[in-house]
């Protein structure tokens, strides 16, 4: 019985050790793991001081694959966040060792992250570390590529910086991202940095780059700084409502005068000998180099790629539908405000993807204000379709911009020397066929044009004729610097109404012309920048038909003198690039109404021509019906041989007025005169 007892205890003590043995190694295993879990979690593979990091030699960090890169990505966001605003903390210098590929790395656990020992691997994931990240939060060293290629992270929302600081230095790098992605509210993105206030040097990138609502760039979204001799291959697309536009080079090209930099010397941001590769779109604003130049300069760059703008507006505020902003798209600028672009060229198509009234241009928009200037710069022929756009660009065909490309000097310098389109016009413009035919009366004659709506006698020295059913043209017989080209066009009918703009006494005013002027679709494309009151003329002009002077004509000239005239619209060798457009009145018992449109250009240059020229042709005007006023002493028969040379055709005059009694006329009676009259005297002995 106690053996049995014994063996018993002996089992029972036996299953106890066993169980507890068991638990134990449990407990030391759970420990173990966790022990191991938690150093896993907890390593960090930065070093207390980047000194002690076995890439950092000499004052250089070496960068030889992705693990060196993110050590040194998290050394430079630590050193930001424990030393907010010290420059020098994060003004590391670096090198580029070999290419790297951070294409797979993102936000997985990252291979390649040495311990303190080169052969010992661990694994840290990015999202979880609190400095390293896919970008470099800010920058004040020298990253020199060395020639070699950072292959970026997939989907990343981000490039390589996020700012550089003044004193940075970015050069010898090619950056490649298959596909980056930020959706973000305001600011800029851009593939190497999104706001650069350093120095960007012979960098390429590659790949693609899209935002959203932000500048956007393919190197950088905001320059502040300089970029030179850098190439764009990237396409870049900007998405969403605002503001904004997109650039192969930048998204904004702008200064920004930082604490203790002077405002009254501020730092020019520079892009110079850039070119871009990439097809640009954004909704409304682009350019091949910068979405929007401002207090900043453009200097020997070119773009090669497509510029795209989706929309006619830009909504800036979508809330707020009447207030938007016309399309911009532009070789290398979009949009101009102070400084300049100087010896820049484009073979880029430049185009607006909503149809509509909107120029492209072949350089930049906005550029004919005193603020700025554009020089040197050439753009390749048919790549802008605006040929009423008024840039000071010089346009060649594709031989002789082959030969100004290896020469620039070889070929005579321009600006400006592109024409009027008519078919251009057809599309901006509410034109209808002229819908007349030249009278016989007026068939032989090359100086006279007359129709059932109007005579029209060129000036001397200039010829009409008809070159599309569109549109007459009369041209001077020999072109010289005060001459011009001017082209009469017919608008659609009921366009707009004049008596709903009369000031309170039925005057016509400048404010009534200005109503009517823009209240033409299109009419700001034959002028540049916005139509203001005092760029509108109302002026009173009298035929002569024969000897006889003819009641009065009302037309409305658009066009700028005031003193700031030349710089507002620009000039080259003192001549504006501009032209004048007037609106002749005709006026009719059911009211007046503005049916034609005479624009006045230069053929060779788009130089405004005198504005003695456009008076000089409205004197040769006048719209029917014709009308003469009854001075004293007149007689049916005196008008008659005033206006034909022959006395005798007076009774056509009665019949035409509805005279019951051809000897009752009073002083200052208005007499309709018959249409055949007008231009036809039968000798120029009598015509003027």
């Amino acid at each position: 019985m106690r053996k049995k007892e014994r063996r018993i205890r002996f089992y029972v003590g036996g299953f106890t050790g066993t169980a507890l043995c068991i638990m134990a190694m449990l407990v030391l295993s759970s420990a173990v793991l966790l022990m191991y879990i938690w150093y896993i979690r907890a390593y960090d593979p930065l070093y207390e001081q980047i000194e002690e990091d076995p890439c950092y030699e000499n004052g250089v960090y070496e960068i030889y694959d992705s693990g060196d890169y993110i050590r040194f990505v998290g050394y430079l966001n630590r050193a930001r966040k424990e030393h907010p605003g010290d420059n020098a903390a994060t003004a590391v210098d670096a090198v580029l060792m070999a290419d790297i590929d951070l294409s797979e790395a993102a936000y997985g656990p990252v291979k390649e992250c040495p311990f303190y020992q080169k052969d010992v691997i661990r694994y840290h994931s990015m999202r979880e570390h609190p400095y390293i990240r896919q970008g470099i939060l800010n920058y004040a060293g020298t990253f020199d590529g060395n020639g070699h290629t950072i292959h970026w992270y997939q989907d990343s929302g981000n490039g390589m910086f996020i700012c550089m600081e003044r004193g940075a230095v970015v050069k010898n790098l090619t950056f490649c991202a298959d596909s980056l992605y930020c959706d973000m509210d305001e600011y800029g993105v851009g593939m190497i940095c999104m706001v650069n206030y350093g120095t960007i040097r012979n960098c390429r990138t590659k790949g693609s780059m899209e935002g959203t609502e932000c500048y956007t760039g393919g190197i950088a979204g905001m320059n502040r700084g300089t970029i030179k001799d850098c190439v764009n291959e990237a396409d870049i697309l900007l998405t969403g409502a605002g503001e904004y536009g997109a650039g192969g080079i930048a998204g904004l090209n702008k200064c920004e005068v930082l604490e203790g930099e002077s405002e009254e010397n501020p730092i020019v941001p520079v892009i110079d000998n850039c070119i871009n590769k990439g097809m640009i779109l954004a909704p409304w604003e682009a350019g091949g180099i910068c979405a929007r130049n401002d207090c900043a300069d453009i200097i020997s760059c070119g773009n090669e790629g497509a510029v795209t703008v989706q929309y006619q507006r830009g909504y800036i505020y979508p809330e707020h539908p009447d207030w938007y902003e016309r399309a911009l798209a532009a070789g290398i600028c979009g949009s101009m405000g102070w400084n300049s672009i100087e010896n820049c060229y484009n073979t880029g198509k430049i185009s607006i993807l909503e149809d509509g009234e909107e120029a492209t241009y072949g350089i930049a928009g906005g550029t004919l204000m005193w603020s700025n200037s554009v020089t040197g710069c050439v753009s390749l022929e048919g790549t802008a379709t605006g040929y009423m756009r008024h840039e000071r660009v010089m346009e060649l065909d594709e031989e002789t911009f082959r030969r100004w490309k290896e020469d620039p000097d070889s070929i005579p310098y321009q600006a400006a020397n592109w024409q009027f389109d008519l078919e251009e016009a057809k599309e901006k413009l509410p034109l209808v066929p002229l819908g007349v035919a030249q009278s016989p009366a007026s068939q032989n004659r090359e100086d006279l044009w007359l129709c059932s709506e109007f005579c029209l006698q060129a000036p001397e020295g200039y010829f009409i004729r008809e070159v599309s059913p569109y549109a007459l043209c009369m041209e001077p017989e020999v072109n010289d610097s005060y001459s011009g080209q001017i082209w009469i066009l017919r608008l659609r009918d009921n366009l707009v109404s004049l008596t709903d703009h009369l000031d309170e006494e039925g005057n016509f005013t400048k404010d009534t012309a200005h109503e009517l002027w823009t209240g033409i679709p299109g009419s700001h494309w034959l002028h540049p920048g916005y139509s203001y009151k005092d760029d509108c003329h109302v002026e009173y002009t009298f035929y002569m038909t024969g000897s006889r002077k003819l009641s009065p004509g009302l037309s409305v000239l658009h066009y700028r003198d005031d003193y700031l005239a030349g710089l507002a619209v620009g000039t080259e060798d003192g001549h504006m690039t501009d032209n004048i457009a007037v609106l002749p009145i005709t006026g009719t018992p059911e009211g007046d109404h503005a049916r034609w449109l005479l624009l006045f250009t230069r053929k060779e240059d788009n130089y405004r021509p005198p504005i003695g020229l456009a008076r000089s042709v409205l004197r040769g005007l006048y719209l029917f019906p014709a009308a003469t006023t009854i001075e004293k002493g007149d007689t049916l028969s005196r008008i008659a041989y005033q206006c034909t040379g022959d006395a005798s055709r007076y009774p056509e005059l009665a019949a035409c007025n509805n005279l019951s009694s051809p000897d009752y006329i009073e002083a200052g009676q208005i007499l309709t005169l018959p249409a055949d009259w007008i231009g036809i005297a039968a000798s120029d002995e009598i015509m003027p």
